[in-house]
């Protein structure tokens, strides 16, 4: 059980650490001005897009390394409930965004305070997580 525990540690670590990465190239690519919609802190379909693909890509790699952690299924399972339990979490308690019209050139963490992503995404976050972790686990598993 102390394994599982640590594989989903483990596993949620590695997807924070890939998410802080790919977000960060995917920043750098899009820029303010293709991450928001124009003058707005509403976040654009590209950003959308690019979310979705790359919160799929961490989520598969942090099941990788839970698998690879975990001697069963335990660790996965674990991992996925967090993960899910988690994005509830965020999707219940909105963070503070940022009013009035946004800026030309903001700062990535500026842009991370102030984004207003659609209400739904929010909510499919943790689906994407928790089935980002399941295929990279079992992938391992098979």
């Amino acid at each position: 059980m102390l394994r599982n525990v640590l594989a989903a540690i483990a596993g949620y670590i590695a997807m924070a650490a890939v998410l802080f990465v790919l977000f960060s190239l995917l920043w750098l690519t899009l820029g303010p001005s293709r991450a928001f919609q124009p003058g707005s802190w509403e976040v654009s379909g590209g950003w959308v897009l690019g979310q979705f693909a790359l919160g799929l890509v961490a989520a598969y790699i942090g099941g990788r390394v839970c698998a690879r952690v975990a001697r069963d299924a335990g660790g996965a399972t674990i991992l996925i409930g967090l993960v899910i339990v988690l994005g509830v979490m965020t999707a219940l308690m909105p963070g503070e965004m940022a009013t009035g019209p946004r800026p030309d050139d903001v700062s990535m963490m500026e842009a991370t305070a102030g984004a207003r992503q659609p209400t739904w995404f929010s909510w499919l976050n943790p689906v994407i997580g928790a089935v980002g972790v399941w295929l990279g686990s079992k992938k391992l598993r098979a």
